[in-house]
């Protein structure tokens, strides 16, 4: 039977959730807004590192969300491979090219993610 306090866990990590979904739909109605040519997702990881960075809002206070939401992201995964699944000719056509464009968007995503992490690594040494 469940506790109290697993109930109070999963009550934290929904606020948490909401934490989250409310920075991501700021960062989607600042991009609709001002035209801006990068994505409500990429908006809204920068709007929270920069809360992040300047104390206004504290790790703990969406940790356990972020924790649940990342071990449950093979949902989010789903509706597209519905959507590979329906449109086998695109890719039989096009497939080398979307390959390609994946992997070379992996790798660079890949190099920025880890310039970031030495580039934050490196600031946190000298402070």
């Amino acid at each position: 039977m469940p506790t109290l306090s697993s109930f109070t866990r999963l009550r934290r990590a929904m606020l948490q959730i909401i934490i989250i979904l409310a920075i991501w739909a700021i960062a989607s109605l600042l991009q609709q807004i001002m035209h801006l040519p990068v994505a409500s997702g990429i908006l809204g990881f920068f709007i929270l590192l920069l809360l992040l960075e300047v104390k206004w809002l504290q790790l703990e206070e969406v940790e356990n969300g972020a924790d649940l939401l990342l071990g449950e992201l093979l949902v989010f995964f789903i509706p597209p491979v519905v959507g590979v699944i329906q449109y086998q000719e695109l890719l039989l056509a096009s497939g080398w090219k979307i390959i390609a464009a994946i992997a070379i968007s992996t790798f660079m995503v890949m190099a920025v993610s880890v310039f970031t992490v030495r580039m934050f690594l490196q600031q946190g040494e000298a402070e």
